[in-house]
């Protein structure tokens, strides 16, 4: 089985950076059906844009206020492209609008800065049940 590649969209580093460290972690720990991932990092929807045309991932964090777009337009751009791609919608402003917009445009679930390793495992057990049943 393949290494899954995850893309990490945010315009702040440490965010990319926690993000990455929690999945290794869990990976590291057995908590997760794979033990390596490929990681792409990227801090505006421009570089996000290239890099998921590029490697089209398996899975996104994409942070919904980015510096040159809203991370809602790329979820719908990235849902165009590629379907089953699994988006985890991130953001510190978690309003209502914000979370029933991210999913009514298909993303897969929704975290709130700052996120704790049990959002992030229970993000990462979605994708995985959902990549069994694409593949059953």
């Amino acid at each position: 089985m393949r290494e899954p590649k995850v893309l990490l969209v945010d315009d702040v580093d440490y965010s990319r950076q926690l993000l990455r460290n929690n999945i290794m972690a869990l990976a590291d720990n057995k908590l997760l059906e794979h033990r390596t991932f490929n990681f792409f990092n990227a801090g505006t929807a421009g570089d996000a844009k290239v890099l998921f045309s590029l490697h089209q991932p398996d899975i996104v964090f994409l942070d919904i206020e980015l510096p040159d777009s809203s991370g809602l337009e790329l979820l719908a751009q990235f849902k165009q492209a590629k379907p089953n791609c699994f988006v985890v919608m991130i953001s510190g402003v978690s309003t209502l609008e914000n979370v029933t917009q991210s999913i009514k445009m298909g993303a897969a679930t929704f975290i709130v800065k700052p996120f704790s390793g049990d959002k992030i495992l229970a993000a990462m057990r979605l994708m995985e049940k959902q990549r069994r049943s694409q593949s059953a």
